[in-house]
């Protein structure tokens, strides 16, 4: 199946998708210049030079590195020369993530009162099968091969049952991609981590609770991606999976 007719098929089954674009993860430094100003900015790449970075407001701009103080210009320059060694470049994988419910399992099924009555039908359990159609984009001119992703779907747990909510569930998995052609782009679809929803129907509640619904929803990604035993590019959505979640 070509990459084209996969983002249809990608489409159809997230209609109501949430669609974002991220590129390769920057690393972040605390510059200081030689007037003794600093600014915590993520570094995106040093040419010559000019230092790109990236403000916490988004904005990106370019910095010289000869007004940088001599220990920051070390450090920037040490890092430019390890991303140099790197066998991709920085930016040279952008990733497209489309949320959607992949399939939905709806089951009805009787209810014990505490006195003992059965009601039919009293309770009604769906699970949904969440996961991401997955666009990486090659943004270098050469042919990239054998990319390794592995990635980690994390999900809510809610249970009508249990008033204290738990914190997150997570699924991991891992998916090879042979080959993505110069300028080119290949999609797939993630597997799924699934999301409960329950209701009691009529007036029946929980005897622990005193709810009478609970649901589960998707949360995020977190994925990286290998170029061999190398990680080339790292992301999380929302970001902040990766600094209060564990891999």
């Amino acid at each position: 199946m070509n990459p084209s007719s996969c983002s249809i098929i990608f489409k159809a089954l997230a209609l109501a998708a949430l669609l974002t674009a991220f590129t390769a993860h920057a690393e972040s430094f605390t510059l200081n210049d030689k007037q003794g100003r600093s600014i915590k900015a993520d570094v995106i790449e040093v040419t010559g030079d000019q230092v790109k970075i990236k403000r916490d407001d988004g904005q990106t701009f370019n910095v010289s590195l000869s007004t940088l103080a001599a220990d920051d210009q070390t450090k920037l320059k040490a890092w430019a020369e390890k991303e140099s060694k790197k066998s991709l470049p920085p930016g040279a994988l952008q990733v497209e993530l489309s949320r959607g419910n992949f399939k939905t399992i709806k089951v009805d099924s009787d209810v014990t009162l505490v006195g003992g009555e059965i009601v039919k039908n009293g309770r009604t359990t769906t699970e949904e099968k969440w996961g991401y159609a997955v666009t990486i984009i090659n943004k270098t001119s050469k042919p990239i091969d054998n990319l390794r992703t592995e990635y980690r779907l994390f999900a809510t747990v809610d249970n009508v049952h249990v008033k204290e909510k738990e914190g997150l569930k997570k699924k991991a998995y891992q998916s090879q991609i042979e080959n993505i052609p110069e300028l080119g782009r290949t999609v797939f679809r993630t597997e799924t981590i699934s999301a409960l929803k329950m209701k009691y129907n009529g007036n029946i509640v929980s005897a622990k609770t005193g709810d009478s619904n609970s649901r589960e929803t998707l949360t995020g990604i977190w994925m990286r991606i290998y170029l061999g035993d190398e990680l080339v590019y790292e992301a999380a959505m929302p970001e902040k999976l990766r600094t209060t979640e564990k891999w």
